[in-house]
């Protein structure tokens, strides 16, 4: 085989974006699970439901306060939000129901599905766990100016846009 050949048929992986994309999300998330896991015990599919789930409870109000409404969402509808697995979304809530993070309540409409909802101490440990997370982020991103910053989330969002 010639060079030429060889040289598209090869991979460079420290130039092939799905390997450096996987390698640094692997980073990320282990670094960062250290913010969630030793001080409050959650796994991973855990912390990614309990923000999930504050997200559908916070509304800003017109005057820039927030209130805390929710309707619940689905397991269904979280494991499409999260993108994780239907077995992994059903063994974090059953752990978290079992903790007394969330509640469970059967669907209005849909008489066989259920919706969860914070319980108040779900949504006090999000209160507790959301600022340490944000200091950790604001760490990582020091090593980012605020053009590269705007520029790499520009180019997350097409590559998302690319593959939805």
């Amino acid at each position: 085989m010639s060079q030429a050949k060889l040289a598209q048929t090869s991979i460079s992986l420290n130039q092939f974006l799905p390997y450096r994309l996987v390698n640094l999300a692997q980073k990320v998330s282990v670094n960062f699970a250290e913010v969630y896991q030793s001080e409050f015990n959650l796994t991973t599919p855990e912390w990614r439901i309990l923000v999930h789930l504050a997200e559908q409870t916070l509304c800003d109000k017109s005057d820039g306060s927030v209130r805390q409404q929710s309707t619940g969402i689905s397991a269904k509808e979280l494991t499409e939000l999260a993108s994780m697995d239907k077995s992994t979304v059903s063994r974090a809530v059953k752990l978290m129901l079992d903790k007394g993070y969330i509640t469970k309540q059967v669907h209005i409409a849909d008489k066989r599905a259920f919706t969860l909802t914070l319980t108040t101490a779900g949504f006090a440990l999000y209160q507790t766990i959301a600022p340490k997370a944000l200091a950790w982020e604001e760490s990582l991103l020091k090593a980012l100016d605020k053009q590269e910053y705007q520029a790499l989330m520009q180019i997350l969002d097409k590559l998302d846009s690319k593959l939805s």
